[in-house]
Parts: C-alpha cells; structure tokens; sequence
C-alpha cells in the first residue's frame, strides 16, 4: 500500500518532539537530514515525498551561477 509523507513536514516534527525533550536540534550538512529522513521513513513502509512548490521556492532562493562559473564537466 502507498503511504506518502511530505519529507520537511516529517523534518520539522521531528525537530519539535527534540526540542519538547529539552533538546536543542539543528541540521548538520553531513549527513543530509533530507537523506537520512528518507532512509527513515522508507523503512517504516512510508514514501518521502517533497511539496514541489516548496522545492521550488527554496531553489529560487539561492543564487543561480552565470554561464562562465559553470564547472566544466
């Protein structure tokens, strides 16, 4: 059976329950939150999902690079 659960709503919660233990939670860049997350819920049956209107808008956020600052791959 399909069971999706907005990833960053799942982050957030968590965060809260740490924080009502009297924990003080803040997200590493390693490891990813966002991945270990994924990991979690997908061994708990449930499917990560993303708002992809979220996604989006913390895209436009950061700045784009110009063509010239593009690695050469």
């Amino acid at each position: 059976m399909y069971q999706p659960y907005d990833r960053n709503k799942f982050l957030g919660q968590v965060e809260d329950l740490l924080r009502e233990a009297g924990l003080s939670p803040e997200r590493q860049s390693s490891p990813s939150p966002y991945g270990a997350a994924d990991q979690l819920l997908q061994s708990l049956g449930v499917s990560p999902v993303i708002d992809h209107v979220e996604a989006l808008r913390a895209n436009l956020d950061s700045p784009w690079p110009e063509k010239d600052e593009t690695p050469a791959t």
